[in-house]
């Protein structure tokens, strides 16, 4: 996460102190304290800092390191800090900034509330599903034999009792790096095979996952339902 920010700085005043000799040219009768204090700004003024003072000779043009002040400047320094008042716009951000960040946290617990609110539909549908599917819904599944796992499709035939009929995808995904390519359905009767594969409704409800009669036993885990041009995720 970023957090972009820039430091600003504000200019209280410039004083003449004419009395005070140049430290870099020796010279008396030009050099200026310039009273300046530093402030964090984010989408305003967050908070100030310390004021300081930088010392210029309009004389040699030079500006005075700190390490070579004088008592002398120091002293001027202090009585320029002493007379100069914070302006309050620069404590603004002290309020805005922390309610600002309450704002961005509120939008995202709401967005996250969305998000399970969503998932919470999408499970119901998905349940609603398996106890009463549809021709022409179609499951996204995990298949696994007991040693390897593949992710593929389900597509509802027809129902029959008890009995749910469905036709298994020809597509079997099991590159995980290619996972994105599993939320893009095949619709078309190409995609799927000819022959079609009967399982218990109720076992399904029972599991959450279609049981094959084998043995070993094979299993097809539900993970999200495709029906009428919209694919409802669990998770």
């Amino acid at each position: 996460m970023f957090f972009y920010y820039q430091v600003r700085t504000h200019h209280h005043k410039t004083e003449n102190v004419p009395a005070l000799p140049c430290p870099v040219c020796h010279t008396a009768g030009h050099l200026q304290m310039n009273l300046m204090q530093k402030y964090m700004w984010v989408l305003g003024t967050v908070a100030p800092s310390g004021k300081y003072a930088v010392a210029y000779c309009e004389h040699c043009s030079q500006y005075t390191p700190k390490v070579k002040w004088t008592d002398e400047m120091d002293a001027a320094f202090r009585r320029l800090k002493q007379d100069a008042i914070t302006p309050g716009r620069l404590y603004r951000g002290l309020l805005v900034f922390p309610l600002l960040v309450a704002a961005v946290i509120g939008i995202a617990l709401l967005f996250v509330k969305g998000s399970q609110h969503k998932q919470e539909n999408n499970q119901a549908l998905i349940k609603e599903a398996i106890a009463h599917p549809k021709p022409g819904d179609i499951f996204q599944i995990t298949h696994t034999d007991g040693t390897k796992a593949d992710y593929t499709y389900f597509k509802v035939a027809r129902v029959q009792g008890d009995s749910v009929y469905v036709n298994p995808s020809k597509i079997h995904i099991t590159d995980v790096k290619k996972m994105k390519e599993w939320d893009e359905v095949p619709t078309g009767a190409d995609a799927f095979e000819p022959h079609q594969i009967g399982f218990s409704i109720a076992a399904t409800q029972k599991m959450d996952m279609f049981t094959y009669a084998t043995q070993p036993v094979q299993y097809g885990m539900v993970w999200s339902l495709y029906r009428d041009g919209t694919l409802y995720k669990k998770y």
